[in-house]
């Protein structure tokens, strides 16, 4: 495990560096889970609803999770039409 050093803001805020956001696939409005064991602070992603319903709908109603987005978009829009 390869270890970093990042600076804590006097608002409690630290920056992910690049190449871990894009490591771990962490974009504006991931979720992350913070977990405090053995006097160590640790970060865990949540993958979103869409996420996992991209996965679960592969090749039906979308394969990413912005199709999935698109697609529940346009559903709600037809169905507040009715």
């Amino acid at each position: 495990m390869k270890s970093e050093s990042v600076v804590v803001s006097k608002r409690g805020y630290i920056v992910l560096p690049a190449h871990l956001r894009k490591e771990m696939n962490i974009k504006p409005g991931t979720r992350v889970m913070i977990i405090k064991e053995n006097g160590r602070i640790i970060l865990e992603t949540i993958p979103s609803f869409t996420q996992k319903l991209s996965g679960l709908t592969r090749q039906t109603i979308g394969t990413t999770p912005e199709a999935v987005d698109t697609f529940i978009d346009k559903e709600r829009e037809e169905r507040s039409n009715d």
